[in-house]
C-alpha cells in the first residue's frame, strides 16, 4: 500500500510556495506601482521636452520635475479641459498660465503587438513636439525601430493641420518623404521604417484615431480660443 506521506509533503510544499508567492506579490505591488508611475512620468517629461533623456535622472528628480511642470487633466468632446476623469487624459506643460505644449497617450496594433506611447503637440495646436514609445513587441531591427531616435525625430516640427487649420494628422510613407510626397504636403508626413510597412501603417492609423479625440481642444488652441 502506498504511503500518503509523499503526497501530504508535496501538498504542504505547494501550499507553502503559494503562500510565499502571494505574499511576495502583495508586498512588491506598491513598489511596482511606484515604478510604473515613475516610468509614465519619465516618458511624458521626455516627449514634452522637459528632459532630453532619463539617463542620470533619478526617481526623485523625475517626480519633482513632473509635479513642477505637468498638469494632468482630461478633455471632453467639446475640447474643454476638465478635472473630472474622462476616457481622454491630457498632460499639460504650462508656462505663465499658457499651454506651452501638451501630451496625449497613444496606443494601437502594429504587426505583432500593441504599441504604447505618448505624442506631444506645441501650444499652437498644430506643430508636433515629439513622440515616444515605451512598450511594444515588434521585431528588433524592423518594427522595433519605432523606438529609434531617428524615427522619433522624424515627427518633430511636423504639422497635424493644414495652413487653413483643417486636421490632417501625420502620415508615414514607404521610403523618404522628399521622394514620394509633394513639397506642399511634406509637413504632414514622415519617413517610414524600411521593411516594417505594417507597423508603420499601424502607427499612422492609431495616431490619427487618437488625435481625433483631442482635435476639438487642438482646434481651440489654433484659433486662440482657449482660456486657462
Amino acid at each position: 500500500m502506498l504511503s500518503k506521506k509523499p503526497f501530504v509533503f508535496a501538498l504542504g510544499l505547494c501550499m507553502l510556495c503559494s503562500f510565499l508567492l502571494t505574499n511576495a506579490a502583495t508586498m512588491l505591488k506598491p513598489l511596482q506601482q511606484k515604478n510604473q508611475a515613475i516610468d509614465q512620468q519619465k516618458n511624458i517629461l521626455k516627449v514634452l521636452g522637459v528632459i532630453d533623456t532619463a539617463d542620470g535622472v533619478d526617481a526623485d528628480d523625475i517626480g519633482h520635475l513632473y509635479a513642477t511642470h505637468i498638469q494632468q487633466k482630461w478633455v471632453n468632446k467639446d475640447g474643454d479641459i476638465v478635472d473630472t476623469e474622462t476616457n481622454h487624459p491630457i498632460f499639460l506643460y504650462m508656462k505663465k498660465r499658457q499651454v506651452e505644449a501638451f501630451a496625449i497617450p497613444i496606443a494601437g496594433y502594429g504587426l505583432w503587438s500593441m504599441l504604447y506611447g505618448y505624442f506631444s503637440i506645441e501650444g499652437d495646436g498644430e506643430t508636433v513636439r515629439g513622440i515616444t514609445f515605451y512598450q511594444h513587441g515588434e521585431t528588433p531591427g524592423l518594427g522595433a525601430e519605432v523606438e529609434a531616435q531617428w524615427f522619433q525625430d522624424n515627427f518633430v516640427g511636423k504639422k497635424i493641420a493644414t495652413a487653413a487649420g483643417e486636421f490632417t494628422s501625420i502620415g508615414i510613407v514607404r521610403g523618404k518623404v522628399k521622394d514620394v510626397v509633394p513639397a506642399g504636403k511634406a509637413p504632414h508626413y514622415v519617413d517610414g521604417i524600411s521593411g516594417a510597412t505594417i507597423t508603420s501603417k499601424g502607427v499612422e492609423t492609431f495616431l490619427k484615431e487618437g488625435l481625433k479625440h483631442y482635435e476639438p481642444f487642438s482646434k481651440r488652441l489654433r484659433n486662440k480660443e482657449l482660456v486657462m
